[in-house]
């Protein structure tokens, strides 16, 4: 797995040797709480997103950008292929406090198994324009 150029020295080969699911680079922990810095970089974009359980987001490719995916809160299944000719679907369940990493131009979706809140970390920026310029819409039965 390829570790993209944006993202810190914090972030080593070991933390993506389960990938999709990579391991958070630093975590600290006291009496008052933890901190978990889930990325590190130059990044350039971080949306909190809220999604209704059963909803479905993604369900796309990208051609130049990639993502990190931090589950907040609830639960989603994501699915993704190697690349937009593979037919193997892979799928891995995501739970709170778990994080996935999308490479550029891997079909990807998500499907919320309850109401969750997860940080998309994106490389590039997500103005509108920027983003549908970027974002190929698969269909509905892709990952059927």
């Amino acid at each position: 797995m390829e570790i993209p150029n944006e993202l810190s020295k914090t972030f080593t080969k070991s933390h993506f040797l389960n990938y999709p699911k990579i391991l958070i680079p630093q975590n600290f922990a006291d009496d008052r709480g933890t901190i978990k810095n889930i990325a590190d970089g130059k990044l350039g974009d971080v949306a909190i997103i809220s999604s209704k359980a059963n909803s479905i987001r993604a369900n796309h490719v990208h051609d130049n950008d990639w993502h990190l995916s931090y589950v907040v809160s609830g639960s989603m299944r994501y699915f993704w292929k190697s690349d937009i000719k593979d037919n193997e679907i892979k799928s891995i369940l995501v739970e709170a406090g778990e994080m996935v990493y999308t490479p550029k131009e891997v079909p990807h979706k998500m499907q919320f198994l309850e109401d969750s809140i997860f940080i998309a970390i994106s490389q590039l920026s997500r103005v509108q324009e920027n983003y549908e310029e970027d974002t190929k819409r698969l269909p509905d039965n892709f990952f059927a």
